[in-house]
């Protein structure tokens, strides 16, 4: 999800894996949630790439952080005096710590509503959708006439043809020539924009796959908790509009959830 990467956004990160483990009192919420002393308990800032199983690739992952619980002196006493830890500096103390499983967090910049909760090309949305035709039916460009012949390229690009999409959408009363009709793509696109929410909005597992990356990265780098503003709080379903990337008229096809004011 959102703003990694970024200067802005390890920045946040690494000050906020700093106050935590300076003011654990006022996360006891959190580390109570875990069956270990507090006093070993740290937070770990994640700037590993790990391998996904949407995109079978090696890739940013949604925890922005994690626990570790220490097991020796000496990365106690490193901790303790520093109160930073990343994946790098863990290097140097192989062996003296282990990872707490579903402790991932995912920090956002404070304040900030502008991230993106998933962005997935068409081998991602396939993986969790089951077809390319949705997705491709959510991108068609449709605003205007001229824009219409855009449209056999991106289906090239969503691995489909106009035959297997009139298959698929024919139930919205659209004709066999419908990438040529504007108003055929319009019933189109919003449908299939309506039904990825619905799909969403009706699977837990989808749910836990988009907003967590369960299922998607090996513990601990799925996100079970949210941190802004100094306030961590649990992860669970957040509230989202679908739309298209911006690299579409440059033929990257993708699709992007983004979230949405109550």
């Amino acid at each position: 999800m959102a703003n990694r990467g970024t200067k802005e956004g390890d920045i946040q990160e690494i000050n906020d894996v700093k106050y935590i483990n300076s003011h654990k009192e006022e996360f006891l919420e959190y580390f109570d949630k875990f069956n270990s002393d507090i006093k070993n308990l740290w937070m770990v800032r994640v700037c590993t790439n790990q391998f996904s199983t949407l995109t079978n690739k090696i890739v940013k992952t949604r925890a922005d952080a994690f626990l570790i619980s220490v097991k020796c002196v000496g990365l106690q006493e490193y901790v303790s005096l520093n109160k930073y830890l990343d994946e790098e500096i863990l290097k140097q103390f192989l062996g003296q710590y282990d990872k707490v499983l579903k402790s991932g967090v995912s920090i956002k910049l404070d304040d900030s509503k502008k991230y993106q909760i998933l962005k997935c090309g068409p081998s991602s949305f396939v993986s969790l959708f089951g077809n390319y035709e949705l997705g491709a039916g959510a991108s068609l460009f449709c605003m205007r006439e001229e824009e219409l012949i855009k449209n056999n390229n991106l289906l090239t690009g969503w691995n489909t043809s106009t035959e297997k999409m009139y298959k698929y959408f024919s139930a919205l009363g659209i004709s066999q020539k419908f990438i040529k009709n504007k108003q055929d793509c319009e019933k189109v696109k919003t449908f299939a924009l309506q039904e990825i929410k619905r799909l969403v909005d009706s699977s837990k597992i989808l749910q836990q796959k988009i907003f967590n990356g369960i299922g998607v990265y090996e513990e601990p780098y799925s996100a079970y908790y949210f941190l802004q503003n100094n306030k961590i709080e649990e992860l669970n379903y957040i509230n989202f509009s679908v739309t298209t990337g911006s690299g579409r008229s440059h033929g990257d096809y993708t699709i992007v959830l983004k979230p949405k004011g109550k």
